[in-house]
């Protein structure tokens, strides 16, 4: 690596500073910068993880300084993740290894080359491990759950993990790296540091080691992590030799690559057997070490190539998943894929509109739930008292919805004697609110059913707040990333085990399976009024639309109702999941599937790819509608009439997991690459925030046509943007405390007073 001769003569009169600039180490830091930039790429983001720089609101860095194992941060959670990212430093090492070992031909000569070049190697992985390892004890100090003694322990855990894996490949290249010494019988010759001086050339480069090494030239090395020797030429030795070293060590460390590669593809075969889903943090150092070690695989057999070929690799690779036994689209289980498929056409959207039968048949279906509601909230003591009717509106936001849906219905029901979900007609919302209202309405059904004793306790709590990101995280790692290696059965139908199916799965073991029902299950307890009615409403990818999902018949939502005074082009912007799919057995349609259809969270589980003709995708219900308002409002309209006879009034309790009136923004000074994307990002930003905006104007309008007093309820989680709860399917401790004291703030008790007010 040529540089100006002022430079040169810098170097030349500080000898302490040439002898560090032309030492292996620093030159192999410079080689990075300079032709290894795909290998920096991957660091970068693992240091912007674990500052949490890189996805700070999704609490990415959580996941690597909090891991958790068995739902416990504990020694052994810690442990595996330092084996993991022991197995990235090692694949760093080897990709370097392979691509960068040919420009120094004096480590054919050196014991061991392999050793020697990772040692001189350790600029990143030490500095990345001594910032991981203050970064977890911070996190764990702030926690609260450990004492000192302890966070060493575990920190000592993670720095175990990582020494171990480097021991085990260490191991195998003592047995198969072999030197000039091993292939041809030729001594080696590693010159002391002493004799630096009577080989200084009166600090001049060494010109047979400027020929040896072409442009990055090395004088010293380190042999031990202390100790320094100088490099000896190798011009005595000829080049067909040196260049048979460098082929047998790129030999081995292929071998090692495949070996480790395979391994990985194996363990995903076990990924059903709870040992084996591992800290999320680990499977993304598994990942990243997967990919690093198919880039150098790559790099062995096609070198100079080998960027553009294993391009063109993921290219057509990405095509192959069009065949269909090799497609990774993922399915809602129990729904038949194998029937004649439905049609998704306007032709279809108008036959369905217009089917006024079904709309007169699903109106009279839902009196008869709404008179046995009557009934129920109907006091005997006081007969001619009407009471209100209560809608519950969840928003979405991964598991601190879920936890702070389930918390606060625990709480104002429990205020309330029981009237609360007793008077509660219907919920609706998105993503993890749904969960959260799903999971209490089951729990309220099994109280009904002397299954349980009561549906407040904190163990729900623990339960609906349990980490689900490890079966996910370890399905990508091991097999997703390639093809689904496994598959299930339901009802004679087959499907691949993907992370939608890790998600479901790790849901159910969470809750205890409470939700090992289908669709179908829930129809006649809301027929009876048992429980609530349940609107699920995720979007269609493809253009907007929504899918309303219920096991009632509500086509007096999905449907335009008749008008007289307007004459318009009319838009289908929703459907009903459980007709449109009736062909196809959608109250089959397993019950986590539902749930999973509604809480669709980009690239953590798979959009969900339907029977249709030309073939749609559902994702998350946030998208048209975050809190269930509209909804709530068409169902109101349609029952207008009987709702003004036989109730109170309306209240509309919406729990969400942020502050209305967010914090003004005070748009500090740009740097050019946030000036050029905040257009586009501040549009995304914003979108619950519009959607607020809108619907507060729906709220306005109502007044024109609601024929009944409408109370609307706020029940808001506190998520600064300082201290922001992260949207993520794993919550730490701290945060999870966090969540539950939110229901003590004063504009939370305030609403809770209106509340009782409201419903006594």
């Amino acid at each position: 690596m040529s540089f100006p001769s002022r430079f040169k003569k810098t170097l030349q009169k500080h000898p302490v500073f040439r002898r560090f600039f032309y030492s292996f180490y620093f030159r192999l830091v410079l080689l990075d910068f300079k032709k290894n930039q795909l290998l920096l790429i991957f660091w970068l983001i693992f240091f912007g993880i674990i500052t949490n720089n890189v996805a700070p609101r999704y609490g990415v860095a959580y996941l690597f300084w909090g891991p958790e194992y068995f739902d416990k941060i504990s020694f052994l959670a810690y442990f595996i993740t330092g084996f993991a990212c022991g197995g990235f430093i090692m694949s760093y090492n080897i990709a370097s290894y392979i691509k960068n070992g040919f420009r120094f031909p004096f480590l054919a000569t050196l014991r061991n080359p392999f050793m020697k070049y990772c040692l001189n190697n350790f600029f990143l992985p030490v500095t990345f491990t001594l910032l991981y390892c203050i970064k977890i004890f911070f996190f764990l100090k702030d926690e609260g759950l450990f004492s000192a003694l302890e966070i060493l322990l575990m920190i000592l855990g993670f720095v175990a993990g990582n020494i171990f894996f480097i021991f085990i490949a260490f191991t195998y290249f003592f047995r198969t790296n072999k030197d000039i010494t091993k292939l041809y019988g030729i001594q080696s010759s590693e010159l002391s540091l002493k004799s630096f001086k009577e080989t200084n050339y009166n600090g001049e480069r060494n010109p047979h080691l400027i020929k040896e090494s072409r442009d990055w030239y090395v004088e010293t090395y380190l042999v031990t992590p202390f100790k320094i020797r100088l490099v000896r030429s190798v011009r005595h030795y000829k080049k067909e030799m040196l260049k048979a070293v460098l082929k047998q060590n790129h030999r081995a460390a292929f071998i090692f690559q495949i070996l480790t590669i395979i391994s990985l593809i194996t363990l995903g075969l076990f990924s059903s057997f709870s040992a084996f889903e591992i800290p999320a943090s680990a499977s993304l150092f598994l990942l990243f070490t997967m990919f690093l070690m198919l880039f150098s695989s790559f790099y062995t057999w096609f070198r100079g190539w080998s960027t553009v070929i294993f391009f063109t690799f993921l290219i057509l690779f990405n095509y192959l998943h069009k065949i269909d036994f090799l497609s990774i689209d993922n399915r809602a289980y129990g729904l038949n894929y194998n029937t004649k498929k439905a049609s998704y056409d306007y032709d279809h959207f108008k036959q369905i509109d217009i089917d006024y039968d079904n709309l007169l048949k699903d109106r009279n279906a839902t009196l008869e739930i709404l008179n046995k509601w009557k009934v129920k909230n109907t006091s005997f003591a006081e007969p001619d008292k009407k009471p209100k009717i209560v809608f519950v509106n969840v928003s979405g936001g991964g598991c601190r919805s879920s936890l702070w849906t389930l918390y606060t219905l625990q709480y104002t029901d429990s205020i309330l004697n029981g009237k609360l979900l007793k008077q509660t007609q219907l919920m609706t919302g998105s993503s993890g609110g749904m969960v959260g209202a799903a999971y209490i309405r089951e729990l309220y059904l099994r109280k009904q059913e002397h299954k349980i004793p009561t549906y407040y306790g904190q163990e729900f709590r623990t339960n609906i707040s349990k980490d689900v990101l490890n079966p996910i995280a370890f399905t990508v790692a091991t097999s997703e990333w390639l093809f689904p290696l496994k598959s299930f059965t339901v009802d004679g139908h087959k499907y691949a085990q993907d992370r939608g199916y890790a998600f479901e799965q790790r849901l159910e073991e969470n809750t205890g399976y409470v939700f090992d029902k289908r669709l179908k299950d829930y129809k006649m307890p809301e027929a009876n009024s048992y429980i609530p009615m349940m609107i699920f409403t995720p979007s269609i990818v493809n253009d907007g639309r929504k899918m309303y999902i219920s096991p009632q018949g509500i086509s007096y939502i999905t449907q335009n109702p008749k008008t007289d005074k307007t004459d318009f082009n009319k838009l289908f912007d929703a459907l009903e999941y459980s007709r449109f799919f009736k062909e196809q057995g959608a109250e089959n349609t397993v019950f986590t599937s539902v749930l999973r259809m509604s809480a669709t969270f980009p690239y953590i589980s798979p959009v969900v790819s339907l029977p249709t003709e030309p073939r749609i995708e559902i994702m998350d219900a946030g998208l048209r509608d975050n809190y269930g308002l509209e909804a709530t409002f068409a169902f109101i309209k349609t029952f207008n009439d009987w709702i003004a006879e036989n109730t109170s009034g309306v209240v509309i309790i919406q729990i969400r997991d942020k502050h209305k009136n967010i914090p003004i923004d005070e748009n500090p000074s740009q740097t050019l690459v946030e000036a050029l994307s905040r257009p586009l990002g501040s549009f995304y930003g914003n979108l619950f925030q519009v959607q607020d905006y809108n619907q507060h104007q729906q709220i306005q309008m109502a007044d024109l046509w609601c024929k009944s007093k409408i109370d609307i309820i706020d029940f808001q989680l506190r998520n600064e943007l300082n201290d922001r709860i992260s949207l993520s399917w794993h919550l730490t401790n701290k945060e999870k405390k966090k969540v539950s004291a939110s229901i003590f703030l004063p504009e939370n008790q305030a609403a809770v007073k209106k509340l009782v007010e409201l419903l006594k």
